[in-house]
């Protein structure tokens, strides 16, 4: 948890200066698959709130898209296995497409294909590093 916590702390900081990628929605939907806990509510919603103070944005937006997808993937949890790579990868993509769009960025289609490549991967990795720490149902 304080791995996600400083990776999350790290992304925050990479999106309100350097980079347009939504690294801190990815780190809150790979946390939310992983951790499968309700912490991650609180996670989305402060990283959310630092996010929008840090960019300048309206407060709550941010807060609201990651309490959303949480709840969503909280939801398919029950009636799909979400930790495989196709779920990861179909929602990220989505989730990303979404929240993008909310914020008006541009080259939309070409950053969502990143950023989905980029959770796709770091999932992948994070399979086969960790196999006998998985509980599959």
């Amino acid at each position: 948890m304080k791995l996600i916590v400083f990776a999350l702390f790290i992304s925050i900081l990479l999106e309100s200066t350097l980079i347009t990628l939504p690294l801190t929605f990815l780190i809150i939907l790979f946390a939310s698959v992983i951790i499968r806990k309700n912490e991650v509510f609180a996670l989305a919603f402060f990283a959310g709130l630092f996010l929008d103070i840090l960019t300048f944005k309206n407060i709550g937006g941010s807060c609201l898209f990651f309490i959303t997808i949480v709840f969503i993937v909280f939801l398919y949890q029950k009636k799909f296995e979400i930790r495989t790579m196709h779920f990861v990868g179909i929602f990220s993509l989505l989730g990303s497409f979404g929240y993008l769009f909310l914020n008006g960025v541009n080259y939309l289609v070409l950053q969502t294909l990143v950023s989905a490549l980029v959770v796709s991967a770091s999932f992948f990795v994070f399979n086969k590093t960790n196999k006998k720490n998985l509980k599959y149902a």
